[in-house]
């Protein structure tokens, strides 16, 4: 076999295994290992079947419920922006960092401000809802971000003739 045929064979034998070490220091990189989400819809769901079912609706569990709801609002929203901020690159995670504390400060203001019966018993249901629904506006939006991140790495893996 010609020497230049050798060495070509040779790189082609050996690239996937330098490439599996990258892609294995890569992955100890992560914040959160490949794959790994913890289920909150279960939860979630237990939540809101209980709310539906109405067999308790007095204040107290209205607004515990609701509590519930935007707690597991934030978890998956914390959720979306770990798995976000995985696959930026240091700028956009700087840039994101920001945003997000800013976002942060923002939600905790426009909840407090959407609250009507100031000193009231629904003050802290009106609060909770109002968080809640930021917060999942604020998860949508990540959410996209991340889809759309993963896309444009997909299609550039395809340019450069890389498996996704």
């Amino acid at each position: 076999m010609p020497k230049k045929y050798f060495n070509l064979l040779m790189v082609f034998l050996l690239l996937p295994m330098a490439t599996a070490g990258q892609d294995a220091a890569n992955e100890c990189s992560a914040l959160v290992p490949k794959g790994w989400v913890p289920s909150l819809e279960q939860a979630q769901a237990f939540i809101e079947d209980e709310l539906a079912a109405g067999t308790r609706k007095n204040q107290q569990f209205l607004t515990q419920t609701s509590q519930g709801m935007a707690g597991l609002s934030d978890a998956q929203l914390f959720i979306a922006y770990v798995k976000l901020m995985q696959v930026l690159d240091a700028k956009e995670r700087c840039d994101l960092f920001n945003e997000q504390k800013c976002w942060l400060s923002a939600r905790e203001q426009s909840a407090r401000a959407a609250v009507e019966s100031k000193g009231g018993s629904l003050a802290p249901l009106e609060f909770s809802e109002t968080f809640r629904k930021i917060t999942e506006q604020r998860l949508a939006e990540l959410e996209k971000r991340l889809t759309d991140k993963h896309t444009a790495t997909e299609k550039n893996q395809i340019k450069d003739g890389r498996q996704p």
